[in-house]
């Protein structure tokens, strides 16, 4: 598998593409972020079984990572202890802390991403099971132009945002590690004057407080912030 590392605190982009897995029968790919943000890519095929020693040998230290997954295409069975969830386009759980056992199996092919970060370990909190279009309170940014779903996890925030073509946007920057990437459409991006398009696949590390920002040419995609962000836009809005 290739792997990129950043442990300098530089902005980069990265395409999943050109990080695809060659070490294992799991078509995934791979990026980990300069404040150890991890993101993970599946692209499982019809009966495709992920099993918990499968992403422990991948994750590094996944005993004490919150682990959040999330569809956004096709369906998959999730099975934890004895218990059986169904995730389709935009369903999510959050792993606060390892569960005992779990595996997910591919009803039918699917895309699925992996976001994670270490957390402090909190075994009150069961696994969460929600959606992003259905229990996620859309704020509704800029007229319109920008819909931002915000879920706050432990220690990890991860947004669904869609912004629509010809909205511009600018962040001053912020101590946060933010890695954003693309489930469809396209934009502009800059990061600290690196500046390049982003589309399906396509994503940005950003560094710490470094201006960043864009214009959509319609865009919908992730953001994931590790620390979580504290900002009351950002809070508990499920």
């Amino acid at each position: 598998m290739t792997k990129i590392t950043n442990f300098a605190t530089e902005s980069n982009y990265f395409n999943f593409n050109d990080l695809n897995s060659e070490d294992s029968s799991i078509n995934y790919s791979y990026f980990d972020g300069w404040n150890g943000l991890e993101i993970f890519k599946f692209k499982l095929i019809k009966n495709d079984i992920l099993t918990k020693s499968f992403i422990n040998f991948k994750i590094k230290n996944a005993e004490i990572k919150e682990t959040i997954f999330v569809t956004t295409e096709g369906k998959l069975e999730v099975t934890l202890d004895d218990k059986k969830e169904i995730l389709k386009e935009y369903d999510a759980v959050n792993f606060f802390y390892e569960p005992t056992e779990y595996q997910i199996k591919a009803l039918e092919n699917s895309t699925m991403y992996l976001v994670s970060a270490k957390a402090k370990q909190d075994k009150n909190k069961d696994p969460f099971f929600f959606n992003f279009k259905e229990d996620v309170r859309a704020k509704d940014l800029w007229g319109g132009q920008c819909i931002s779903r915000p879920y706050e996890g432990g220690e990890i925030t991860l947004v669904l945002f869609d912004l629509k073509a010809g909205f511009k946007f600018e962040d001053k920057g912020h101590k946060n590690e933010q890695i954003t990437w693309l489930i469809k459409g396209e934009m502009s991006f800059y990061a600290n004057n690196k500046h390049e398009k982003l589309f399906l696949d396509k994503g940005v590390d950003i560094g710490p407080n470094h201006l960043h920002g864009g214009v959509s040419n319609g865009a919908v995609g992730f953001d994931a912030f590790f620390p979580k962000r504290e900002e009351v836009k950002y809070k508990k809005n499920i």
